[in-house]
């Protein structure tokens, strides 16, 4: 290869570089935080006992706090009804006076059990991993005592 081309090419890798470099200046510069994260969480159907795909719950100020251990949050409607999510993002959790993030709601145990089991509602009625049904002859009301 003559001299004329190999700075030719040499030339070409330098501004192929220079100009990735400056797209990724620009690319982050574009994109940098505003000081809000989407809090996301799985609807759970309690009549259907499973979860819906990760949606968006809240947006909430500060950067997105990573993942902690699963919480049931309770998002209080106005018509009189009520969202169940869970999540497994760090707080700050969804605040306010429509969310309930105690975890004392009844329905908490089966929504955070169907996370456990990684179970997703399915468009045609079904889900992905339902709840083990109890052995026939048993009486979930008894205790091992048999009263």
């Amino acid at each position: 290869m003559n001299l004329a081309a190999t700075l030719a090419t040499r030339g070409l890798a330098w501004i192929t570089a220079a100009t990735a470099a400056i797209m990724c200046i620009l690319h982050t510069t574009a994109c940098k935080d505003d000081g809000t994260h989407v809090y996301v969480g799985r609807l759970y159907l309690e009549t259907r006992d499973c979860l819906g795909t990760s949606s968006s719950v809240d947006v909430i100020s500060g950067d997105d706090p990573g993942s902690c251990a699963p919480i049931c949050l309770v998002q209080k409607r106005g018509e009189g009804g009520k969202a169940i999510y869970v999540a497994t993002m760090c707080p700050p959790y969804p605040s306010g006076v429509e969310f309930d993030t105690a975890g004392a709601d009844p329905a908490c145990p089966k929504a955070l059990a169907a996370l456990s089991r990684g179970d997703t509602c399915l468009s045609d009625g079904g889900t992905t991993r339902p709840a083990p049904k109890p052995e026939a002859g048993t009486d979930a009301s008894t205790d091992a005592s048999g009263e």
